[in-house]
């Protein structure tokens, strides 16, 4: 028999193919069989983590929605009081403006009786006065008649 320059030893190859199966069972058993567990382990701890997020979130939006339910209220609130001080505010101005009328009209009726007590004063005055000359003018035609 010639022998190539590639020859095959059915032997060799079959020690080969141990030896491969081997390799292979020993790299399944210490790598690919920790790594999977590991990465499943850590996926895992994925869907843990994955579910406390959603939960978080559901809390989250649970405040939320409880927060813009107060800021409601204390809006309404807020409006409430603010027309309540402008009623408050409306009904003292009101009370003070009648206060002023009130003030106002009592001293223009003051101002009308000194007015008109002024007026008679000085209404008797003339009259006394309008006698005196009517009474001096009597006298003076009296006096040129006699």
């Amino acid at each position: 028999m010639k022998e190539s320059i590639v020859s095959i030893s059915w032997l060799w190859l079959s020690v080969q193919a141990i030896n491969f199966l081997v390799f292979m069972f020993l790299i399944n058993k210490f790598l690919f069989q920790p790594l999977l567990r590991l990465m499943e382990e850590r996926e895992k701890e994925l869907e843990v983590h994955y579910s406390e997020i959603e939960s978080l979130k559901a809390k989250a939006q649970s405040l939320l929605e409880e927060v813009e339910k107060l800021l409601a209220e204390a809006r309404a609130k807020a409006k409430e009081i603010i027309d309540e001080a402008v009623r408050e505010a409306k009904k003292e101005r009101d009370r003070i403006l009648s206060e002023a009328h009130q003030e106002a009209a009592a001293k223009i009726e003051s101002a009308k009786q000194e007015i008109w007590s002024a007026f008679e004063v000085e209404k008797a005055k003339l009259e006394k006065e309008a006698e005196q000359i009517a009474e001096e003018i009597v006298r003076k035609i009296l006096g040129k008649a006699a």
